[in-house]
């Protein structure tokens, strides 16, 4: 039995605290190792049961599209399909995080939805077929389901909760040229393929698992494989990573596959000015902290 009308949730955004790119799988895809931290950057998300059948997607801010090629409307049909039975449901998309920017802002509408529709119908699915449900979206979609801190591998379905990292001010800079994940994940190949080593180096995402489990200091072990191809094609990523260590981070990484860069501050005052710095440069930026549930 339906339990609510409405439910509305926050849909937080995420860093990736290491990213290794490992084996290149048949089909095309990847296999990654991977630290992913959620933070307070967040959309909102609102479901209401409708009157009319089918999926309605709005966002007033129209940086979304309001059709099928949404991720949110893939996870309202699929959990209807799950369901067995027709879908009516109008989804409102509040958006913050910025698209093509690293930062998972379409994964975690999808895995939001998908929550929210649970909780909407009184819990008809089990966290285990909410989890294939996501994972048939994409590989980011299971993390969001759980968030917080966790250790991401293979193609994204296995997830092992962290402990929360020490807590630092975070400045997320995302400058005005977007980064297609395709392309980057294209440039990986192709570097590989020119280098022409049959073996992967060690990934570095272990050393940050241990840290976090040790509550070792963790800053020194920000790491990403990206930035070996995105940095180099993208002078205004540079420029905010840069303009990060120059107003005072202690550490700057791409954010995913980019455009986003995180920096780690060691208060807030800074992190403020080096946020209203990046502003004055051209990028949208944000102070952050760390979130968990």
């Amino acid at each position: 039995m339906d339990r609510y009308r409405v439910v509305t949730l926050p849909s937080y955004a995420k860093v990736n605290l290491t990213l290794d790119v490992r084996e290149r799988l048949p089909n095309g895809y990847h296999l990654v190792q991977t630290v992913m931290q959620e933070i307070s950057l967040a959309d909102e998300v609102t479901v209401r049961q409708s009157d009319v059948e089918g999926i309605r997607i709005e966002c007033p801010e129209g940086t979304v599209p309001e059709d099928s090629s949404n991720l949110a409307w893939g996870a309202a049909e699929r959990f209807y399909q799950r369901l067995g039975v027709p879908p009516c449901v109008h989804i409102t998309l509040r958006k913050r995080i910025p698209v093509q920017a690293g930062l998972g802002g379409g994964s975690s509408n999808a895995a939001t939805v998908l929550r929210a529709l649970n909780i909407l119908h009184g819990y008809p699915l089990s966290p285990e077929q909410l989890r294939s449900v996501a994972l048939s979206l994409g590989s980011d979609v299971p993390f969001f389901l759980q968030g917080g801190t966790a250790l991401v591998e293979g193609l994204g379905e296995v997830i092992t909760p962290l402990p929360v990292p020490a807590s630092y001010p975070l400045v997320v800079a995302v400058p005005p040229t977007g980064v297609s994940t395709a392309w980057a994940y294209e440039q990986i190949d192709h570097e590989r393929a020119l280098s022409g080593q049959e073996e992967l180096p060690p990934p570095r995402t272990p050393a940050m698992v241990n840290a976090l489990r040790t509550g070792a200091n963790w800053l020194p072990l920000l790491y990403n494989d990206f930035e070996a191809v995105v940095l180099p094609a993208n002078e205004q990523i540079q420029h905010a990573k840069a303009n990060m260590m120059l107003s005072g981070a202690l550490a700057a990484l791409l954010c995913g596959s980019g455009a986003g860069v995180l920096g780690v501050y060691a208060d807030e005052g800074t992190a403020h000015r080096s946020m209203q710095r990046l502003r004055r440069a051209g990028n949208r930026a944000w102070v952050c902290t760390f979130c968990w549930r």
